[in-house]
């Protein structure tokens, strides 16, 4: 069970802005990475993993950030990311469960994909 006091870390939501495509077009999705928010919460290590991606290995770790519900945490989807402030590692948010009050959400993140 999750509690205030355990909402130690710095987290930064991110997503990729909406970008131009020079002839007055928007393309949506395609402007630089900008942080919409930034909150406190917590991370769990779940699990550690290697990939091979063109004949290279990468460390791919699995984690869950809890933080509090707020209005924000709505329009999060699995296209942002959460940047930990404190290590400056970046996680792509793969799946998002609130609890069954409705005070915290989990999200279920991966770290060190390409």
């Amino acid at each position: 069970m999750t509690g205030g006091g355990d909402l130690r870390g710095v987290f930064e939501f991110r997503r990729k802005t909406d970008g131009n495509d020079g002839f007055g077009g928007i393309i949506p999705g395609a402007g630089p990475v900008t942080t919409i928010f930034t909150t406190s919460g917590r991370i769990e290590v779940r699990s550690g993993d290697e990939m091979v991606l063109n004949n290279v290995p990468r460390g791919v770790s699995t984690v869950e950030i809890t933080i509090r519900q707020q209005p924000a945490t709505k329009a999060v989807n699995t296209t942002w990311s959460i940047r930990d402030k404190r290590s400056g590692r970046s996680y792509n948010v793969k799946m998002m469960k609130p609890d069954k009050k409705g005070a915290f959400i989990t999200f279920t993140a991966e770290g060190g994909t390409p």
